[in-house]
């Protein structure tokens, strides 16, 4: 990753799944060419290594949008409110 995430003591807060498939949709659906798996391996702390900017900038911008994505906002308050049985 980069010098701020690797120069901070606390751990790293992470994507949770549900966002970084949003993120594999959004960027598999834009032009040009896709990242490779390894680089998502990467962005995910899976695997150590270092990222071209330009794929920097392309998964970030794919996780920009899977936050501000519709779906990202949705919840359902009758579940938490609910028993089910």
């Amino acid at each position: 990753m980069c010098f701020a995430c690797e120069g901070v003591e606390t751990p790293q807060l992470g994507i949770s799944p549900a966002m970084a498939a949003r993120a594999r949709r959004i960027e598999a659906a834009m032009p040009g060419r896709q990242v490779t798996e390894e680089a998502w391996q990467v962005l995910l702390g899976q695997r150590g290594g270092s990222l071209p900017w330009p794929v920097m900038q392309r998964l970030m911008t794919c996780l920009s949008q899977a936050e501000n994505s519709l779906c990202a906002r949705l919840r359902c308050d009758l579940v938490d409110t609910q028993t089910i049985g």
